[in-house]
């Protein structure tokens, strides 16, 4: 049998005792079991955390949760709500870009109707660590979390904002008109025009709203078109027109001038104007306002601030040509002054400087003591027009001399009569100016004197409701003549006293509008 011979042990190994790798086994063994434990107790305690702080944030947002820089940790979302309101105009919501195309207007998106939901946006910040696992839960404590804000649109808001652009962004049709080129009638046809259409318009800015961004919003239209002309009827119808002749004429009773327009082809082509007719036919027909135009032309050269009283002037001038008259006759108006007082002045030296009783010069200057006037003071003296009111009845003139005590009358520049008469005291004088017949009364009542004064011709008012004018020598109350005898020199309080029948003559002759010289 063979000797049993032992092996010496490899160089660098050393036997390890079966006893220690049992031990460390062992120890991994319970190392793992402990953090398991760790584990398992970790979860429990956590899990018991979440759901004590579960019941004890029931209906309540979670700790670390805030929406546009506000806490909101604790509070119930209408609380939270009430607390965002009070930041939420402070929110940039944007800019909203609307165009038709061509041009772009833009405003704010608070302004076209988005704002910050602030319940919605509560209501988000509430479902914070409530829809995930217990993780999503536990970041709720261990982080904080900013909640995006939510947006309404507001209809109403959006509604006025296009309501109140549609007056820019709309534009009317252009109808079709009629222009002079080299002489010769031309038909302009009209272009179309288009109203916003706000319905449709908001339901684009509702689908593209819901978040603040710049945003470009096509505006939606209704397209109007033009109804089409028949140049050939029209221009036919312009021709017959512009046939006519019409002679505008005006006199200045200040300067007894009477200026004339004739107004031929030219002047009536900017009148004239495409209107619709019956059954749906166009017919042609002069326009008010285009006649307007031409009556502003022709005051520019008139001089001295005179004009017409154009919207009356146009009426009457439209009138006028649609009856195929060949002239007419126009009101001319005179404006009001501006005087400058100067040394020696007084009411009644301005008054008999501008032919402006004093009584209307003072109730022109209600804040100056007409009685106290200074050198450099600023008098408004009223216009002629106050005394002139009625269209001058241009052939026929009164002049009264107060040097002559005399009452001359014209027609057609012809002397008809040349009475003697009786004016104002020096303490009531008869106003120099020019007048003008205003009214007449057979039978008038002077109250302040207790008189009657027999034809009475209305020729100024003096100031304060009272009219002065022409009458026959009054009779007192107790049937006696005033002033009999007293023809030639001034003894009236103010009117121009006639003698017997010269007085009914005048009142016979005398037209309402009849121009009245004193001088």
């Amino acid at each position: 049998m063979a000797e049993a011979r032992q092996l010496p042990p490899e160089r660098g190994r050393q036997p390890v005792p079966q006893s220690s790798w049992a031990t460390s086994v062992s120890l991994a063994a319970l190392a793992l079991l402990l953090l398991m434990l760790v584990a398992l107790a970790t979860a429990f305690i956590g899990w018991v955390f979440l759901q004590r702080m579960d019941r004890l944030y029931r209906g309540h947002i979670y700790p670390n949760v805030y929406a546009l820089g506000v806490p909101l940790g604790g509070m119930r979302p209408e609380a939270a709500s009430v607390a965002l309101e009070a930041v939420a105009d402070q929110v940039d919501t944007g800019l909203l870009v609307l165009t038709d195309g061509e041009q772009r207007w833009s405003y704010p998106w608070s302004v076209a109707g988005l704002r910050v939901d602030t319940m919605g946006t509560a209501q988000a910040a509430h479902a914070i660590g409530r829809s995930g696992g217990w993780r999503d839960q536990a970041n709720v404590w261990l982080y904080s979390h900013d909640v995006a804000p939510r947006f309404l649109f507001d209809t109403t808001a959006a509604r006025g904002l296009l309501a109140e652009l549609s007056e820019e962004a709309s534009r009317p049709v252009v109808d079709a008109a009629i222009r002079m080129e080299q002489g010769q009638v031309v038909v302009l046809q009209g272009e179309p025009g288009r109203v916003l259409d706000i319905p449709t318009t908001l339901a684009r800015l509702r689908e593209a709203g819901g978040s603040p961004y710049r945003l470009e919003v096509p505006l939606a239209f209704e397209i109007i078109m033009p109804q089409e002309v028949e140049s050939r009827d029209i221009i036919s119808q312009a021709e017959t027109l512009l046939a006519r002749q019409i002679t505008i004429l005006t006199y200045d009773v200040l300067t007894e001038e009477t200026l004339s327009w004739v107004l031929g082809r030219e002047q009536i082509a900017t009148w004239l104007y495409i209107v619709p007719g019956e059954g749906g036919n166009l017919n042609v027909d002069a326009n008010q306002y285009a006649i307007r135009d031409t009556l502003v032309d022709l005051s520019q050269g008139l001089g001295d601030g005179r004009g017409f009283r154009f919207e009356e002037a146009a009426a009457q001038v439209l009138s006028a040509f649609d009856a195929g008259e060949s002239q007419i006759w126009l009101y001319l108006t005179h404006p009001e002054r501006i005087y400058v007082v100067e040394p020696g002045d007084t009411l009644t030296s301005l008054s008999a400087k501008h032919g402006m009783p004093g009584g209307l010069v003072a109730e022109a200057n209600p804040g100056i003591d007409v009685d106290r006037l200074f050198v450099g003071q600023e008098i408004r003296i009223p216009s002629q027009d106050i005394l002139t009111p009625h269209m001058p009845i241009v052939n026929r003139r009164i002049v009264v001399s107060l040097a002559e005590q005399r009452t001359r009358v014209y027609e057609n520049g012809q002397l008809l009569y040349d009475w003697v008469v009786s004016t104002g005291l020096r303490d009531s004088p008869t106003h120099q100016g020019v007048f003008q017949v205003l009214e007449k009364h057979e039978e008038a009542y002077a109250s302040q004197w207790d008189l009657w004064m027999p034809y009475f011709v209305a020729v100024y008012p003096a100031g304060g409701g009272v009219l002065n004018g022409f009458h026959e020598l009054p009779i007192l109350a107790n049937g006696n003549r005033l002033w009999a005898g007293s023809l030639g020199r001034p003894a009236s309080f103010g009117c121009i006293i006639l003698g017997i029948p010269d007085a009914q003559t005048l009142y016979d002759w005398a037209e309402i509008g009849t121009v009245v010289e004193i001088q």
